[in-house]
């Protein structure tokens, strides 16, 4: 899990934990109001309207702050949730705007309570009160519980917000994919099956029962602190409560750093390219779709020998299929260094692309890309009749004449377009911006009749 979804999804766990709280805080009180309207008359307390319109004043407005905070609190849980999924900057605001009206009304409701608390502990006293320890020990004990939930609410709803404008300073909002006038390209009506939908690793199993087991021990010692009135009990179960939901956003996911896969990307495409030029191949690459395949899974890219060679049709492919220097005609049918990219791509969205059009591309790859596996930071894509143009865009500058990934990136696309259209693809054009991290790739969809690879 990387840093920006880490923290939106942890502000999104802060502000519920903060509703629990909230919710807790409004039980405990209730609590509070049965010692004074039913334990306290066995201590020598009087009834008298003078002290008990003051005492229900205090109480109401008390409930009524914490009730319209939780309030606030569950659309703050409501704007996060849509602010993480959609992007949009209204509910961000409101989130901002709700998270502090939300603290104000913590903060008004703890001195609310001071005022009750002087009450019981000063006024009450003037009507016949008497002071013990068997009903001021469960007093104390809510006393400090409440104001306890009333601190770790107004600190989580302030936590949340700050979390979500530290996120949006370091990334950037969605891309809105930009709308064509050309006709969607057709796409080939026999398709191979769509790819299985990833499972759940196992470690994710254990781990989230290890989560149920922590939010129910908390449930346990929270109910228990209340029968027996015992903060060790609150505090204990809070923190269960706390962790068993924190792990449920835990993913167990495996992260390199980018300078190791630079290294090891330019290794390769290094090498590979080193042996197409010591052998003479001159001719632009042709990514191929699967009917060029006996098994539509493979993905494979041909290279002849010179350019203006004509493209092989698919039934001299099929014959050549097993093999890595083809003769009629000439040139390498090698698998390309973006391809098990392509495959982690089908992966991740649970679709075989030769399933899908352009458009299905064009409106997932942003999300798949700077949201889920998280490589670029903004992510484009234009299409034409024959012609599409992906930009994209990196988290860290690179000012290196070319990036190796920035390479297995458009190789990948090459292929997913391939599959995507029915159709050969080839890489026209690359160029990256000045300071290396905006790069624009042109590709050129080979239609049946225009089978030269120039």
């Amino acid at each position: 899990m990387s840093p920006s979804s880490f923290k939106l999804k942890l502000a999104t766990l802060l502000i519920v934990i903060a509703l629990i709280t909230q919710l807790l805080s409004m039980y405990i009180s209730t609590l509070i109001d049965h010692i004074v309207h039913s334990d306290l008359y066995q201590y020598g307390l009087e009834f008298d309207y003078s002290w008990a319109n003051l005492y229900w004043n205090n109480s109401h407005l008390l409930l009524a702050s914490l009730a319209v905070a939780a309030s606030l609190i569950a659309i703050s849980t409501i704007s996060i949730i849509i602010h993480v999924k959609t992007n949009k900057k209204s509910f961000k605001i409101a989130t901002y705007v709700f998270s502090l009206v939300t603290s104000g009304l913590t903060l008004f409701s703890a001195y609310i309570f001071t005022r009750i608390d002087y009450i019981i502990h000063n006024t009450l006293y003037n009507y016949g009160l008497k002071f013990n320890l068997d009903w001021a020990t469960p007093y104390w004990t809510y006393t400090s519980s409440l104001f306890t939930l009333i601190g770790i609410t107004s600190t989580l709803v302030l936590i949340s917000p700050l979390l979500i404008y530290i996120t949006t300073k370091l990334t950037l909002e969605k891309p809105k994919i930009p709308e064509t006038e050309q006709t969607p390209i057709e796409i080939k009506t026999e398709k191979p099956k769509p790819a299985k939908t990833r499972k759940k690793h196992s470690k994710n199993r254990r781990l989230h029962l290890t989560s149920y087991l922590l939010i129910a021990l908390g449930a346990i010692a929270l109910f228990e602190s209340i029968h027996l009135t015992s903060s060790i009990f609150a505090f204990l179960g809070l923190g269960l409560l706390f962790w068993g939901i924190l792990f449920l956003y835990i993913r167990t996911e495996e992260y390199t750093k980018k300078a190791l896969l630079d290294a090891l990307a330019y290794s390769q495409t290094a090498i590979l390219n080193q042996i197409i030029e010591d052998m003479g191949y001159k001719g632009n690459a042709v990514y191929l779709p699967p009917k060029y395949f006996i098994n539509p899974e493979n993905i494979k890219v041909y290279i002849p020998k010179q350019n203006e060679t004509l493209l092989p049709t698919p039934e001299q492919i099929q014959k050549q299929e097993k093999q890595a220097f083809i003769t009629n005609p000439t040139g390498l049918l090698i698998t390309p260094i973006g391809a098990e990219l392509t495959k982690l791509f089908e992966k991740t969205l649970g679709i075989n692309f030769a399933m899908v059009d352009v458009q299905y591309l064009q409106q997932n790859f942003p999300s798949l890309l700077i949201e889920e596996l998280e490589v670029l930071q903004n992510f484009e894509m234009e299409t034409e009749t024959q012609k599409i143009t992906i930009k994209i865009e990196e988290s860290t500058n690179n000012r290196q004449n070319q990036n190796p990934l920035t390479g297995i990136l458009a190789s990948a696309f090459a292929c997913a377009l391939a599959k995507a259209t029915g159709n050969p693809i080839t890489i026209e054009k690359q160029e990256t911006s000045p300071d290396g991290k905006e790069t624009t790739i042109e590709y050129r969809i080979m239609m049946e009749e225009a089978r030269v690879t120039s």
